[in-house]
C-alpha cells in the first residue's frame, strides 16, 4: 500500500467540480459476462440493490452521503416515495443534482446540500436510513461511519458500497491500487474482513456483507478500459488519465489492459444497523 493519509475534503470536492462532462458517477451491476446492459441502466441496478436493503417507505427521511449528480437520489425517491437529502463536497454537483431533481418534478422531495460527511451539520437521529454509493472511498472510514451512526435513528439502516484491497499486484507489473488511490484521491484501502471491526467501533451492527467484485467492480473497469481505448472520457475524466500518466510516464504502461485484467481491488456492499 502506498497511500497512508486520507485526502482532504476540499481537494476531493475540487476534483469532482472538474468532472463536469460525466453523466454517470457510480459503478454498474451486470448479471453475467454476457450482460450488455448500458452503463447508466447498470448503475440503476446497483442503486436498486441498495434500495432493497434499506427497506424504506413513503415519507421516510433518507440521507445520500456523497450524492454525486443526484441520479441515485432521484431513483430512490421515485421508487420508494421517501424524502431524500443528498450531501456532497462539490458545489457543482449540488447545482447539477438540484437541476436534475427539478427536471423530474421532485424539487421538494429531493434536495441537495454542500456538506462534509465526516462532520455533518445535522442533529442526532435526523434520518430513518443512510446510504453511500462508493463515496466512502474518499473518507476516513471510522469517522464517516461514526457520523452516519450518529445521524441515523435507532433501528435505522446504513447501506454502502466500498472497495477493498484484495490481492497483491502480479510481480513485475504496475499496481492498480497505486494508480487508483493516488489518481482518484482515495483513502487507504481496507481488507475484505475489516467491516465487523469498523461497524463495532462505530456502534453499529453488521447485517450483511456481499462481495460485488465480479458483477460490479471488475465489469465496470472493463467498460472503462473499452472507453479509454475509444478515447471516450464519459466514465474516466481526462484529469484522471492525465494525473496517472504524469505520475507513471512509462511507455510500457497500458492502462486499459491493466484495468481489464487486474483483480487487486474488490468491492463490497455492506449493510449496517443502529440498534
Amino acid at each position: 500500500m502506498t497511500k497512508t493519509r486520507n485526502p482532504s475534503p476540499a481537494d476531493v470536492g475540487a476534483m469532482y467540480d472538474g468532472f463536469d462532462k460525466m453523466d454517470v458517477l457510480h459503478f454498474g451491476y451486470w448479471e453475467d459476462p454476457d450482460d450488455e446492459t448500458p452503463v447508466a441502466e447498470a448503475a440503476d441496478r446497483l442503486t436498486d440493490l441498495v434500495i432493497d436493503r434499506l427497506g424504506v417507505t413513503a415519507g421516510a427521511r433518507l440521507l445520500d452521503v456523497g450524492c454525486g449528480i443526484g441520479t441515485p437520489a432521484v431513483r430512490m425517491a421515485t421508487r420508494t416515495g421517501a424524502d431524500v437529502l443528498g450531501i456532497t463536497i462539490s458545489g457543482k454537483q449540488v447545482q447539477r443534482a438540484t437541476e436534475l431533481a427539478a427536471s423530474q418534478g421532485l424539487g421538494e422531495q429531493v434536495r441537495f446540500e454542500l456538506a462534509d460527511a465526516m462532520d455533518m451539520p445535522f442533529p442526532d437521529g435526523s434520518f430513518d436510513s443512510v446510504y453511500a454509493l462508493e463515496s466512502i472511498i474518499h473518507m476516513d472510514r471510522p469517522q464517516a461511519l461514526r457520523e452516519m451512526a450518529r445521524v441515523v435513528r435507532p433501528g435505522g439502516r446504513i447501506v454502502l458500497t466500498d472497495m477493498y484491497d484484495r490481492i497483491p499486484a502480479p510481480e513485475g507489473q504496475p499496481s492498480l491500487i497505486h494508480f487508483m488511490t493516488e489518481a482518484w484521491m482515495m483513502s487507504e484501502l481496507i481488507g475484505a474482513e475489516d467491516y465487523p471491526d469498523l461497524a463495532a467501533a462505530a456502534g453499529l451492527r453488521l447485517v450483511e456483507v456481499m462481495d460485488l467484485s465480479e458483477k460490479v467492480l471488475w465489469r465496470t473497469l472493463r467498460v472503462v478500459a473499452h472507453q479509454l481505448r475509444a478515447q471516450n472520457d464519459a466514465l474516466v475524466p481526462e484529469q484522471i488519465v492525465d494525473r496517472i500518466n504524469a505520475e507513471e510516464p512509462s511507455e510500457a504502461l497500458d492502462l486499459p489492459s491493466l484495468l481489464e485484467n487486474s483483480r487487486e481491488l474488490g468491492c463490497q456492499l455492506v449493510v449496517l444497523q443502529r440498534d
